[in-house]
């Protein structure tokens, strides 16, 4: 059997405050760039694995409004975003839709 390397789990970024949140900062098409997007990019994915685990869901449109703010509340709690909240929203969608 072929080894892999496993699930993204960012267990420091759990770690942090919500004072000490990663900046992720965006480019003139207001899209995240810089390593704190591949990091951004990662926790997206972690919360599309778990919303779909729990609601079993594979859109975000048919995701109720109140979980989809618990999740952008919850991305805000770790990131200091300069992003568009839609651009976050649209992102973990895709990757819902992945799933």
């Amino acid at each position: 059997m072929r080894k892999t390397r496993g699930r993204t789990l960012l267990k420091y970024l759990y770690e942090l405050n919500s004072v000490d949140g990663v900046k992720v900062v965006r480019n003139s098409l207001d899209q995240p760039i810089g390593l704190e997007a591949r990091l951004l990019a990662g926790y997206l994915g972690i919360i599309a694995r778990n919303a779909n685990r729990c609601y079993q869901l594979r859109a975000m449109a048919s995701m109720p409004d109140r979980n989809k703010n618990q999740a952008l509340d919850n991305i805000k709690e770790r990131f200091a975003l300069e992003v568009l909240n839609n651009y976050v929203k649209k992102a973990l969608g895709e990757k819902m839709e992945r799933l």
